[in-house]
């Protein structure tokens, strides 16, 4: 029969009617009633909170002798559990005042432990109930018929609920295990619990073999990543161990002390191989957060007992993980993953500082767990804020001990920015002003170190680089934010809080920031200095090198006897000379001038050179004509008396290379004016031939290399001294013309004598009328043909350059990364305006651009974003 318009069927109604009656109840009746409640409860509809009801249903799930009974009443009793928010606390809270706290405990007591596997559930209710009785006690003050009564007299209780604790990794484990652990929890957690707002019992200590047992379920509950109720199991022993050190006796302590030296230190060295291991991610994780529960005790005992203790002792969990080779670096690897921002991750670099192992710390790189520490900082708890506020001293060192490798190691792991942002966060959240202000007191100290470090580094060498530690300051977007702040101290935006930033802190920003830029100017003026310098170089280097030449040629004049010693100067002498002023560019030829001064006083009048070098006197005329033919016959008459030589002189060669030697041979004759009667011959042949045509020279400014073929004269090559190179073959005929170079045939000669000819001596010739119409035989001179080649050569090779750099470029250009610049995941589709980067995906630019304009910056460049365009590629 089923009711018309009812949500429950009828027979589930007659059943919670039948056991909330007065009278007694056949076992048949009681078995379908519980047997048709047991369905109904699986369905969760109505909370059952009669008396009578729950004292038959409590009797069913207690009476061992019939266990198909007691596995309904645990049904119904787990289905009411589930329909009330409060859960077993519902049941007890109703219960205990008919029943009575001591019979409630005795009556859970007794059924524990049932014989059969199978029974698994009842015991985790009967643990559950077990909880809800103590929580009763501790709501009610009554801690003697709660908590001190199990103790008394049911302490088996406590080893079973350690059995199923210990079986958390189990497949089936973790709800079995959690019904103990909260009845463990209720029996000796020493904080209120938070959800029900229950006050805890007085704080006693374990038994030894309970919490050693515990932190064995600890090590086993730690292999699950997921499980959150290994950091319950954690506090629970935290709680005994503090207890013990502050208020216990001695031999409690001693006990202690043993039972971690026997049981719990041992396994850092086997966690330490598996970080060094290659196991699974998950398990070197696991090992990890092992290894910071360890330490974490360590550090509970830090707080009541001396560090020392810790720092001396063997084979302690310090001395352990610092000689297990590898085992500290893998931990930095793991650290923040493992752990993330739960505080605990800091507790290893922590406890090593404090025992003297600060080096390794360092060495380790586990100043990066640190650094990494909370990000994202605005997701990070404020506990473990704080926790690693006060701590990161400690961890770090003082400002004096940031130098040499451990400042190149902190700066490398980002630890000025993550300072920076640490301050931000804890200045945003106003949380524990005296934390705050000694944090903000100990990171001054820390960056000034640190960018201290930062000005050696980039002034090594004598030279100015940026540097880095304040670039990474000034740039990170919490230290932007604070510096704004603190300029603008009475501003906020509507119902914002403003932000307070300590004085010194701004002050200290901005006196990194005056550094930076002095730095900046010296910087710059050192470029140009090492610039300058280096051009006063260059020049001096052409200088000494154009000298040294000249300076050769002079003592080799010498070892003939020279000027007033019977030696003789010739054209090509004068030639040399002229030629080597006019090629160089800023190049000190006046020792050559001053050589040359008396015997070329009668062309003083002539222009100097078009550069800005000295001018040097103009050679004599190189005319080539009939006329020429009577120079020879003149030099002979007026050289008698000595032997023919050679001068030989480099020239002062351009920027181009256009140095070369001139060789010249004089002839024999007597003893007289040497090149004057030369000079004064030719410019006479010249003169007899006003009416002859001028050719023009050569359009380069640098001076015509002479030819290397000369005609004989009296002694012959045979009298000049070996040369140091061979000279080139005379040329069977003139060389030809370069293209679009008109230049006029020149009249045959007698004489096949010829000199080398520029422009600076044509130019003024051509410009009086004087003939210069065979000069030169018409040729382009050696010197122009081999400039002109090295113009084509220089040409080519910048051309090539330029191809090879297009080509590396459009490489890099190819070979860019194609991911995001910030989540590194997705495809870069947005270019920045006006930097046009080409860096971010829809998302993370999305992000970007809701941001306030002052903190719209590249992550390229660092400037300021006004728009976005998207690339569909």
């Amino acid at each position: 029969m089923t009711r018309t318009g009812s949500s429950r069927p009828s027979d589930a109604d007659e059943a919670i009617a039948l056991l909330s009656t007065a009278g007694e109840l056949s076992e048949d009746a009681l078995d379908n009633s519980l047997r048709a409640v047991a369905k109904y409860a699986l369905n969760g509809q109505r909370e059952l909170s009669d008396q009578h009801l729950l004292r038959r249903v409590f009797g069913a799930f207690i009476d061992g002798s019939n266990p198909g009974r007691q596995a309904l009443a645990g049904t119904v009793l787990g289905g009411i559990c589930q329909w009330h928010s409060t859960g077993g606390y519902h049941v007890a809270s109703l219960l205990i005042p008919v029943i009575g706290l001591r019979p409630f405990i005795r009556a859970l007591a007794d059924m524990i432990p049932l014989p059969l596997p199978a029974s698994w559930p009842l015991e985790g209710m009967a643990f559950n109930l077990m909880a809800s009785a103590m929580k009763n006690g501790r709501r009610e003050g009554n801690v003697a018929d709660s908590r001190g009564y199990l103790l008394q007299h049911h302490p088996a209780v406590l080893k079973r609920s350690l059995e199923f604790a210990d079986k958390i990794a189990e497949e089936e484990g973790p709800g079995m295990a959690a019904a103990a652990l909260e009845f463990l929890a209720a029996a000796y957690e020493s904080e209120a619990s938070v959800h029900e707002g229950v006050p805890p019992f007085p704080p006693t200590p374990m038994p030894t073999f309970l919490w050693v047992g515990l932190w064995h379920v600890l090590i086993k509950c730690q292999t699950r990543p997921g499980e959150k109720m290994c950091w319950g199991v954690r506090d629970l022993i935290s709680t005994h161990m503090k207890f013990v050190f502050e208020t216990g006796s001695y031999a409690e302590r001693a006990e202690c002390l043993e039972a971690l030296q026997k049981d719990v230190y041992p396994y850092v060295d086997t966690f330490a191989a598996t970080l060094t291991s290659d196991a699974d991610e998950s398990v070197r994780f696991a090992a990890a957060r092992k290894i910071s529960s360890i330490f974490w005790l360590c550090h509970d005992f830090v707080k009541v007992i001396d560090v020392d203790y810790f720092a001396c002792l063997a084979d302690g969990p310090v001395q352990r993980l610092v000689r297990s080779p590898g085992a500290l670096e893998a931990f930095a690897a793991t650290a923040t993953k493992a752990m993330g921002s739960n505080k605990v991750a800091l507790i290893i670099p922590l406890m090593l500082a404090v025992c003297g192992h600060r080096s390794e710390v360092y060495r380790s790189r586990c100043i990066s767990i640190v650094s990494d520490f909370g990000k994202p900082i605005s997701k990070i708890a404020d506990e473990n804020l704080l926790f690693c506020a006060y701590n990161l001293p400690f961890i770090v060192g003082s400002d004096t001990d940031l130098t040499g490798d451990r400042a190149k190691i902190a700066v490398c792991e980002g630890l000025p920015a993550a300072m920076c942002q640490m301050l931000l966060e804890l200045l945003k959240r106003q949380i524990r002003q005296d934390y705050v202000e000694a944090f903000v007191y100990v990171a001054i100290g820390l960056l000034k170190a640190l960018v201290s470090y930062g000005d050696r580094v980039s002034s090594r060498g004598g030279t100015f680089r940026p540097n880095s530690v304040t670039q990474a300051i000034l740039q990170h977007d919490s230290v932007k934010t604070m510096r704004a702040a603190g300029r603008q101290p009475g501003r906020r935006k509507g119902h914002q809080q403003h932000l307070t930033v300590p004085k010194e802190l701004v002050e200290l920003f901005d006196e990194i920031d005056k550094a930076a830029n002095e730095r900046a100017e010296a910087n710059l003026a050192a470029e140009l200095a090492d610039d300058h310098i280096d051009e006063g170089q260059k020049n001096t280097n052409i200088s000494t090198s154009g000298s040294g030449s000249r300076a050769d040629k002079r003592r080799s004049k010498g070892k003939r006897g020279g000027r007033g010693a019977n030696s003789t100067k010739t054209t090509d002498n004068n030639e040399m000379a002229s030629s080597s002023s006019v090629g160089a560019d800023n190049i000190d030829v006046e020792p050559v001038t001053q050589e040359h001064e008396e015997d070329t006083e009668d062309f003083r009048g002539f222009p100097g050179p078009p550069s800005p070098s000295p001018p040097s006197p103009p050679r004599p005329s190189c005319s080539y004509s009939s006329s020429s033919a009577s120079v020879p016959s003149a030099i002979s008459g007026s050289m008698g008396g000595g032997r023919g030589q050679q001068q030989q002189g480099a020239g002062g060669g351009g920027d181009d290379g256009g140095g070369f030697i001139t060789v010249g041979r004089k002839k024999r004759g007597g003893k007289g004016t040497g090149g004057n009667a030369l000079q004064q011959q030719t410019n006479t042949a010249d003169k007899r031939d006003d009416n002859s045509r001028v050719f023009p020279s050569s359009s380069s400014s640098e001076s015509t290399r002479p030819s290397s073929s000369h005609s004989s004269v009296s002694g012959g090559p045979h009298n000049a001294p070996a040369l140091p190179f061979p000279l080139p073959p005379r040329p069977a005929a003139p060389p030809p013309q370069p293209p679009n170079r008109h230049t006029p045939t020149p009249t045959p000669a007698p004489s096949t004598s010829r000199a080398g000819c520029d422009e600076q001596g044509l130019a003024p010739l051509a410009a009086g009328g004087r003939s210069s119409q065979d000069r030169c035989d018409g040729e382009v001179s050696e010197l122009e043909l081999m400039r002109q080649q090295l113009e084509a050569m220089r040409l080519e090779r910048e051309a090539i350059l330029k191809e090879k750099e297009d080509i590396k470029r459009e490489k890099d250009r190819l070979e860019e990364s194609t991911e995001c610049d910030i989540c590194m995941a997705s495809k870069k589709s947005i270019v920045l305006i006006p930097c046009r980067h080409f860096c971010l995906c829809g998302a993370c630019a999305a992000a970007l651009m809701s941001k306030p304009v002052a903190q719209r910056l590249c992550r390229r460049c660092r400037q300021a974003i006004t728009d976005t365009r998207h690339v569909y590629l």
